[in-house]
């Protein structure tokens, strides 16, 4: 159809008439939106892809176990937010009650149906890894057991009642039972400080990396704060190099309303978990300090699921 009909009373020039399409033509673009790009952590760059853990610690989950909708919840909740490993409390309610086939669906399910594949029992003494032991044995299907033990006990904040060489001894016990077994159980814990007794904080870290498949370190900060971790993992990497060996570290946030709540919540500054990790390793990579060769930064952890969830409900990863 020709833009100028013939029997138009006042045709227009035909120079001011295309002149008038280009001109429609650009508007068009103007109006045209492009997607809109992941917003970058703090430090203006993000990690191309995702580390290779990424945890959260279960509060709670005697509540959670055996009821369908709450274990749906919780998982759908850590696909969304790019969660692969799962730390799970109230074990000594879970397993004292012999909860075992709810456990071991449980743990089938998160690996099998929904791709997190990495479940830690966290406990605090000797006869809790013995428990774990026994539990794991009787399991014959891989994914209905534990991947990993992790130790939680307060060492530095005990007092006399479990100083470090009580925690040494607990510490040996579930290395010993996840070494035994097969295949071997991989080994973390928890660490605030090296204290108690003081004084000996590069002895301490030798007995963790000697025991230990990797670290948890806190970073209990209202924002990522490498320097707040700095020293710790200074006598982490020296413990490391004087057996020959890199540290794995797992950095843990808190997603407690003292520390990072605001800082993750969708209602406040809006960072998401991934961006925090990127935040902290951008840091990271620019410190200098001795011992830095001997430790390796591999993902992070949340505490907790509870507080972790009223900050974020749901989202969707930058690297999805």
């Amino acid at each position: 159809m020709s833009l100028i009909r013939p029997t138009m009373k006042y045709a227009l020039p035909t120079t001011l008439l295309l002149s008038l399409v280009m001109l429609m033509l650009a508007s068009c673009q103007l109006d045209t939106i492009d997607p809109v790009a992941p917003r970058s952590a703090e430090s203006g760059r993000v990690a191309a892809t995702p580390p290779p853990y990424r945890g959260v610690y279960v509060d709670g989950f005697d509540g959670i176990l055996g009821n369908s909708v709450r274990e749906d919840s919780l998982l759908n909740w850590c696909v969304s937010n790019n969660m692969n490993a799962l730390s799970l409390y109230d074990l000594n309610t879970v397993m004292g009650d012999e909860r075992y086939t709810d456990l071991s669906l449980f743990m089938q399910k998160a690996r099998v149906t929904y791709g997190v594949n990495q479940v830690a029992a966290v406990r605090g003494t000797a006869a809790n890894f013995q428990q774990n032991a026994s539990y794991d044995a009787s399991r014959t299907n891989l994914n209905e057991r534990f991947t990993t033990y992790n130790l939680e006990n307060e060492w530095w904040n005990n007092g006399p009642s479990c100083d470090f060489s009580c925690y040494t001894s607990i510490l040996q016990t579930m290395t010993n039972k996840a070494r035994a077994a097969s295949p071997p159980i991989t080994t973390e814990a928890y660490i605030g400080w090296f204290q108690n007794p003081a004084g000996q904080d590069l002895q301490q870290a030798k007995t963790l990396v000697r025991w230990l498949d990797r670290i948890l370190v806190h970073d209990y900060r209202p924002n990522p704060q490498f320097g707040y971790m700095q020293s710790r993992l200074s006598t982490i990497g020296k413990a490391a190099q004087s057996q020959n060996r890199v540290m794995d570290i797992i950095v843990l946030f808190s997603a407690e309303p003292d520390f990072m709540q605001d800082y993750f919540s969708v209602s406040g500054q809006n960072h998401s978990f991934d961006e925090a990790y990127a935040n902290l390793v951008d840091q990271f990579n620019v410190a200098n300090f001795s011992g830095k060769t001997n430790v390796r930064l591999i993902g992070y952890q949340v505490f907790d699921y509870s507080f972790a969830k009223q900050a974020r409900p749901t989202y969707i990863s930058l690297y999805q």
